[in-house]
């Protein structure tokens, strides 16, 4: 029951939501809604921030153009003279209208709402004015069921505000939401009523509700900076979800202003107040402002909390996070074990970037056992998920056979995949593999597109792989000019070894010129200063002639050991062609034979020309091998290497240690001319006036010695 004094001491505290509840007829319903279309509730304590605010009358004016939330009891009398306010002032604000008057009037049999009500429910009316909060509920439940009286959620609410006038908080609850959720304006502004006087007397939830009033402009007038105030106050007294709302409204600037530090700062009392569901959606928000330092001082302690705290909620973000900080050396009290733990909760979550790298340090073996079957699945699951790095990776592995079985078509369908969305490197990759028959069948013309993918893609290796495609005519047409465009590209772009093939290219032209073999000289050296050794060797070659740089035996032997002892091919051929003649170079044709070997074997086709002319006559310490000789002509031929073409021809046409074949011996000869080895090309116009293994044709041996002077041969005929 309530107690005896509770009309005197609590009625005029909650007068303001009880007129208009209890009222019926027309004029009364006018006189709420005179009241409610001006009044806003106004509580003690805003009271209290005007009076010091605006001072006296300034409070007074505003109080008395709005209402009083509820009528002034002795301890908010005290509260007014300790901030001292004089007698008068506080006589002013008690004569300040209520919001809604504190008139109740007896319920007829006929209801206000036009219904009949029974005896039954009038005689629980009356036991609920005597204080009975069970009778005020079950009053409440008539009228919200339509049972024995007719269905008015008003009515309802006005008899649980006669529980909540003697502080039941339970009826209070009912009332507010049953006022909220009513479609009369007026219930609004009697809910902001009974909320403003709960809040006022230290009921967090109720400020906090009365705060989404304000935010939303619902029974009161819309005012962001008092919604906030009231939120603030909620979460400062740990109510998790003001400070939600407190962090929401900070953050997006709907209460008038933005403050993103401070809307931070609330964000992480929200994840520390709030119960696990609330944990999980804002501790991965507040960790990383504080990781971050964005808006706020960056703290990696606090963000590592935050962020456990947000993975113990269930937030697989938050573990993904906190593992970062942890590799990053940003959460020195834990280890790379526990990250890697983190890391397998944000990857059964559903992050593929936390799989991607527990696949690394499962790889790696980085503080975990090295695992890399499972890094290989982790990494194809991230692949399928779009995580292009994870496909690169996969692919990588399954390519080099690192701890898994090599399966070069596996790579190639990965390679693809992120060559499908767009990665150069993936694009180079394939376009290698494709070239070489490597998982794919291999094309040059399928390698082209792919390579110009790559060098579209920013990827300069590409564009100096296309570059080689173009300059041999390999699945695109053969193109000078874009040669050296795609060589130039590359080669500015610091992919060293393609500044060797521009070089290479330039030289070849038919109309080089002096500039031009500078320019070539400079490529060569840009290419040996950045460690590329063929750059280093065709240095040598320039400066061992003299060709676009000062010629210097010297320099160029040693040259030519540098790139000899880092396994170039041509340094070993031509550091045995100068050590054999002695020129920048102690001579020595013993030791010359192991380096002629070495860059036989490294393929230089020259090296092995050479090679095979020291066994086929044999010196000094080296036996005559022509068995031997022979399969190194042919090495050299195939290789390239024009002058073992033309000697490997000589062996058919005479027969030497071969079977005599004048026929092939021809088709040897014309590859060598067709080379620019300018012998072969007056040996095969030889054979066609003799008509050796072709035709005799007094035309084409003509032709064929012509070609042989502009090749360099230094023949009477040449000079007429």
């Amino acid at each position: 029951m309530f107690p005896p004094q509770w009309r005197a001491a609590r009625w005029g505290s909650i007068g303001a939501v009880l007129l208009g509840l209890l009222l019926s007829g027309t004029d009364a319903n006018a006189q709420v809604a005179d009241s409610t279309a001006r009044a806003r509730p106004i509580a003690v304590s805003e009271i209290l921030d005007l009076f010091k605010g605006v001072g006296a009358r300034g409070a007074i004016t505003y109080v008395r153009r709005n209402c009083l939330a509820s009528a002034l009891s002795q301890a908010d009398v005290d509260r007014l003279i300790a901030a001292t306010a004089d007698s008068s002032f506080v006589e002013a604000i008690k004569n300040s209208d209520l919001c809604v008057a504190a008139t109740v009037v007896a319920a007829e049999v006929i209801d206000s709402t036009g219904g009949m009500v029974t005896p039954s429910v009038l005689a629980l009316q009356e036991t609920c004015k005597q204080g009975s909060y069970a009778a005020c509920d079950s009053v409440a439940d008539k009228y919200l069921e339509g049972i024995f009286a007719p269905k008015s959620p008003t009515r309802a609410a006005e008899f649980l505000l006669i529980a909540c006038a003697a502080e039941h908080d339970p009826a209070c609850w009912r009332a507010i939401n049953i006022l909220d959720e009513s479609a009369n304006p007026s219930d609004h502004t009697q809910g902001a009523s009974v909320l403003t006087l709960r809040c006022d007397r230290g009921d967090m939830v109720a400020c906090r509700r009365l705060g989404k009033f304000y935010e939303d402009g619902h029974g009161v007038v819309k005012d962001g900076g008092r919604a906030l105030a009231l939120y603030r106050r909620s979460c400062d007294a740990n109510d998790p979800e003001g400070c939600t709302r407190t962090a929401a409204m900070l953050l997006a600037g709907t209460s008038g202003r933005a403050d993103s530090a401070l809307g931070y700062t609330y964000t992480a009392r929200a994840c520390e107040t709030g119960a696990t569901e609330q944990a999980a959606r804002f501790c991965s928000a507040a960790g990383a402002a504080y990781a971050t330092g964005k808006h706020v001082k960056p703290d990696f302690a606090r963000a590592a909390t935050l962020y456990q705290r947000g993975c113990d909620s269930g937030d697989s973000a938050a573990c993904g996070e906190l593992a970062k900080l942890i590799t990053a050396g940003q959460a020195p009290d834990r280890t790379n074990a526990q990250a890697a733990e983190l890391y397998e909760k944000g990857c059964a979550g559903g992050r593929s970037d936390d799989c991607h790298t527990l696949a690394m340090m499962l790889s790696e073996g980085k503080d975990v056992p090295r695992n890399q079957a499972r890094a290989l699945t982790l990494w194809e699951g991230a692949c399928q998920n779009s995580v292009i790095r994870s496909c690169m990776s996969a692919a990588a592995a399954v390519a080099a056979g690192d701890g898994l079985p090599k399966d070069l078509t596996r790579a190639a369908a990965l390679y693809g995949r992120a060559c499908g969305a767009q990665n150069a490197d993936a694009c180079l990759a394939l376009g290698l593999q494709t070239l070489r028959g490597e998982g794919v069948t291999a094309s040059a013309q399928g390698a082209a597109p792919l390579f110009q993918q790559s060098c579209t893609g920013a990827n300069l290796t590409g564009c100096g792989e296309l570059g080689r495609l173009t300059t041999a005519g390999h699945g695109l047409a053969r193109n000078r000019a874009t040669a050296t465009e795609l060589f130039t590209k590359a080669c500015d772009g610091e992919v060293l070894d393609f500044c060797v093939d521009l070089g290479v290219h330039l030289a070849g032209d038919s109309a080089v010129t002096r500039a031009t073999l500078t320019r070539v000289a400079a490529l060569y050296q840009k290419a040996c200063t950045g460690k590329v050794q063929a750059g280093c060797a065709r240095l040598g070659v320039a400066t061992m002639d003299g060709i676009g740089v000062t010629k210097d035996a010297a320099k160029a032997a040693t040259l030519f050991t540098g790139a000899c002892d880092a396994n170039d091919a041509l340094g070993c051929a031509e550091l045995g062609k100068a050590m054999t003649a002695g020129i920048g170079i102690a001579k020595d044709p013993t030791k010359a034979v192991a380096l002629f070997d070495k860059g036989c074997t490294l393929g230089n086709g020259s090296g092995c020309n050479w090679l095979a002319e020291i066994y086929w006559k044999g010196i000094k310490d080296v036996a005559k091998d022509r068995d031997r000789a022979v399969k190194l002509f042919d090495r050299a031929c195939t290789l390239g290497d024009m002058l073992g073409c033309h000697n490997q021809a000589m062996l058919f046409a005479n027969g030497d240690n071969v079977a005599k074949d004048e026929a092939k011996a021809a088709t040897l000869y014309a590859r060598a001319c067709d080379g620019g080895e300018y012998r072969a090309c007056v040996e095969l116009a030889e054979a066609y006036k003799d008509g050796k293994g072709v035709a005799k044709d007094a035309a084409r041996y003509e032709a064929l010695l012509d070609r042989a002077c502009a090749a360099g041969w230094d023949n009477k005929r040449c000079k007429k």
